[in-house]
């Protein structure tokens, strides 16, 4: 095996981040020239945009608060506008300048912070395929493959007629694969595939940006409404923001307070007839009532604050299932094993419960010891649902699947079909990290390992969901629990 620089005697180059590309962004938007075909890799930033300017906009002020002297406040002012123009143009960057498919060259960008520039007559094969990745940077090169992913996740492969290499700011190395994330990776595919084919610019038409970027909902929202989802949330931060600073009058307050809440209410009206739409839609699938209801709300929430009302619910659901000594198994579903987390989460609950106390009684009942007081209790409620969820959500077997929960509301259904073999192995042999497998959280001597012939949908990071054929649970009685996956699944075990 010869060396790979010697074998790789083709060079694609290219570049890292660009404060130039960055200070030509937000004209770039203005004037947009489409040349060639787009393949658009992320949403719109408009959100972003808006809250970085408005950030920039309170720490000028507050700035300007605080220097005495004219000539410290023009430079302050100077420098805030600078920072808050390069900021707004690194985010509307991301959406200014997307892949590109133009003159025989396939363009992979990441906003201002990566681009390379790949003969299309070098790619021999593309597909679209999901994978995933825990790489850091926007782009990197390992094991002879370049990934540019969005979120760690990619969707579309490109597979080299032979070893080139790379040199594109800090990712430099040789590489015969390719990865990079498309907003419709089957569009990007075929762009790609039209140019291998020799098709013009006007016999491929441009990739049009799907209409959701994770298409987890069997509804998804019209992009109006996916970008209105934010339009509440941030009417209330500036509206907290303003009033806290002292920046308004408290009389100019109620006024703002009063359009304020005039606009939620309209905004509630729209979105209240979105949720019925949604919710129709969903049962027109086959989703059972409850089940439409929930996705149909949170599909109406914005990514972050619906995470953050998924597990508030699921906090005070498990204490509830606690209390009453039930648990989230269903009729004729066989016990796998529970998912434990450790004897921390309930030693932490029952300390910050006894402080809270401790603090109202010991210190007296004041406005200081009540809130706190009141969070500390908060704050064991959360450490005791984590302690319980182990036993109110354990992993089971039936109705033709197999459910596995951990922490207050993750989980991941397979299919009993799709299971080809289950094996039994000591956790830390089969709990080795690779692309194709996902090891449940938790605690136990056994592992059950899952073979699937059918990739399933598991969580990765911030929502985003990725393909694998290998399931790891840890379990505490391996035997056992394969017993009821082979019976289940009609086999003997």
């Amino acid at each position: 095996m010869g060396d790979a620089n010697m074998i790789a005697s083709t060079v694609i180059s290219g570049g890292g981040a660009s404060l130039g590309a960055a200070l030509r962004a937000p004209w770039q938007a203005l004037r947009r020239r489409a040349r060639g075909v787009e393949i658009p890799s992320q949403e719109g930033g408009a959100v972003g945009v808006g809250v970085i300017l408005f950030l920039s906009v309170l720490e000028i002020v507050l700035v300007d608060v605080m220097l005495s002297t004219p000539w410290s406040r023009l430079l302050a002012l100077a420098a805030g506008l600078a920072a808050s123009y390069l900021m707004v143009g690194f985010a509307v960057a991301l959406s200014v300048f997307p892949h590109r498919v133009s003159d025989g060259t396939l363009t992979l960008a990441y906003g201002a912070s990566f681009h390379v520039c790949i003969p299309v007559s070098l790619i021999r094969e593309v597909a679209a395929r999901r994978t995933f990745s825990d790489q850091q940077r926007t782009a990197a090169i390992k094991g002879g493959v370049l990934s540019v992913p969005v979120m760690s996740t990619s969707n579309v492969v490109l597979t080299l007629r032979e070893p080139v290499r790379v040199e594109a700011g800090k990712a430099t190395g040789t590489v015969q694969e390719i990865r990079f994330h498309a907003l419709d990776p089957a569009a990007a595919a075929q762009a790609v595939r039209d140019a291998l084919d020799g098709k013009t610019v006007e016999e491929a038409p441009k990739t049009p940006a799907p209409k959701t970027s994770t298409p987890t909902s069997a509804a998804p929202l019209p992009a109006w409404l996916r970008r209105l989802r934010w339009a509440g949330l941030i009417v209330l931060l500036v509206e907290i923001l303003l009033v806290a600073t002292g920046l308004l009058d408290w009389r100019i307050a109620a006024g703002v307070l009063v359009v304020t809440e005039g606009t939620l209410a309209v905004l509630g009206l729209v979105f209240g007839a979105a949720l019925v739409n949604q919710y129709r839609k969903l049962r027109r699938t086959g989703r059972g009532r409850g089940a439409a209801l929930g996705e149909a709300f949170f599909s109406l929430l914005p990514p972050p604050i619906a995470e953050m009302v998924r597990h508030e619910l699921s906090v005070w659901g498990i204490l509830a299932r606690a209390a009453t000594f039930r648990t989230q198994a269903g009729r004729g579903e066989t016990l796998l094993g529970r998912n434990t987390i450790g004897a921390l989460p309930a030693a932490t609950a029952v300390l910050l419960a006894a402080g809270g106390v401790s603090l109202v009684v010991g210190v007296g009942a004041n406005a200081f010891t009540l809130v706190s007081g009141i969070l500390l209790e908060y704050g064991a409620a959360a450490a005791a649902a984590f302690a319980l969820a182990g036993r109110v959500r354990p992993h089971t077997v039936g109705a033709g699947r197999i459910v596995l929960r951990w922490g207050t509301h993750q989980g991941v259904c397979i299919p009993l079909e799709s299971v080809t073999g289950v094996e039994i192995a000591p956790l830390p042999e089969a709990a080795a990290p690779s692309e194709s497998s996902f090891r449940v959280p938790g605690r136990a001597a056994d592992a059950l390992v899952l073979q699937l012939g059918e990739p399933v949908e598991v969580p990765a990071r911030l929502g985003i969901m990725r393909p694998v054929t290998t399931v790891v649970v840890p379990v505490s009685n391996g035997v056992a629990a394969r017993a009821a996956v082979a019976e289940h699944h009609g086999e003997s075990p």
